[in-house]
């Protein structure tokens, strides 16, 4: 039986989005034939997908003269190999598959992986809104990842298009290789996992870090990801004399080996459409310390599976850590807590939502039938 072909198309990402893309080619294989639309760097991290890659110029920026020529591209490419879908993944990707898929005349589907913070402190703000608004006449339904973030859609742009809200999946009970750090398996460490990018707050987790270290002389940290800010934030933890207890670790492939080593793992973002490396955390039976920001809110549920603390605060990141490390009973009912609620994220239950939203657009059930 020849299998539906389905077109998905990302932006240079790493992290929670590049799992989530990673997630559906592996295991909606047997269902749908897939090609990955991507920019050429990108193309390694498909190889081993059970998909094809067409390489793409597409940046994070709006750049009209290069954006028009990929929907150009994308239309071609649309009408040469009868695609029945094209999926988006982010507002830029979308900004170039839905004029593409109208031109093909295909559904086009858009995921939202992160909230508006960028949009919203640029100067170009209502040119970004006002494109999301016009292009989603084009846009057969969103897709969001979190219950906060479908309100956000709605309530910022106006978005009268369905919405369907599949949160991110994660792989349970997946046995983890060993990980090399740099220091003893005895030493306790905390950690954070993020793109170096202002939203995702990593200054605040550096800063606590200074402070933490005064009061833990045995006490190492660890910031995993990559990004625009890294030179800065190695300078902030130079200056605040963590150069031989903060390690920046590059963006690495072991991430929940690397997890199910932590003491205490934090997320301080400013904002977050969801947070797929707490819900690996929380997997990894690492008790987990987040800022109550977006859709974390719904995956933290403060003093039972994590502790919330405000954006943006370095007192809140220090008491909450603080307080796991000087008591044991605590960190073991985040941990517990955490277990139990972690199972409602098995990866199965987004394959299975995904792939009834995929039949029901090709079927043209959408929005009245998906599940």
């Amino acid at each position: 039986m020849i299998k539906p072909r389905i077109l998905q198309i990302v932006r240079p990402v790493e992290g929670g989005i590049l799992i989530h893309l990673k997630n559906l080619l592996k295991h909606l294989a047997d269902d749908f034939t897939f090609t990955v639309a991507c920019p050429f760097e990108m193309a390694a991290e498909f190889e081993s997908a059970a998909a094809d890659v067409f390489p793409l110029t597409l940046g994070r920026r709006l750049e009209p003269y290069r954006d028009m020529i990929a929907v150009g591209r994308l239309a071609k490419l649309i009408k040469r190999d009868n695609f029945v879908l094209v999926h988006a993944h982010g507002f830029k990707a979308g900004l170039v598959a839905r004029p593409a898929a109208r031109i093909g005349r295909v559904p086009c589907l858009v995921t939202i992986h992160n909230d508006f913070a960028g949009a919203k402190a640029s100067r170009l703000r209502p040119l970004y809104y006002t494109a999301e608004r016009w292009l989603s006449r084009w846009t057969t339904g969103y897709v969001t990842v979190s219950e906060w973030l479908a309100g956000e859609l709605a309530e910022e742009l106006g978005i009268s298009t369905s919405i369907k809200v599949i949160p991110n999946g994660i792989a349970l009970g997946a046995r983890q290789c060993e990980t090399e750090l740099p220091f003893p398996p005895e030493q306790p460490v905390v950690a954070t996992v993020a793109r170096l990018a202002r939203q995702k707050g990593v200054e605040f987790f550096i800063r606590a870090a200074a402070q933490l270290a005064l009061n833990y002389p045995e006490l190492r940290f660890l910031v995993v990801g990559d990004g625009p800010l890294r030179p800065k934030l190695e300078s902030l933890a130079a200056a605040l004399g963590l150069g031989e207890r903060l390690f920046f670790m590059g963006y690495r492939h072991d991430v929940p080996a690397i997890l199910a080593r932590l003491t205490v793992y934090v997320q301080p973002s400013l904002s977050e459409g969801q947070g797929i490396t707490v819900l690996e955390a929380m997997a990894a039976d690492c008790p987990v310390v987040a800022s109550a920001a977006g859709g974390l809110r719904e995956l933290v549920r403060h003093g039972k599976n994590g502790i919330l603390v405000e954006p943006g605060s370095v007192g809140g990141l220090v008491d909450a850590v603080s307080s796991v490390l000087n008591d044991p009973l605590l960190a073991e009912r985040l941990r517990a807590g955490a277990l139990d609620s972690v199972g409602g994220f098995e990866i199965a239950g987004m394959i299975d939502k995904t792939r009834s939203l995929y039949q029901s657009v090709m079927d043209g059930r959408w929005p009245h039938e998906v599940f």
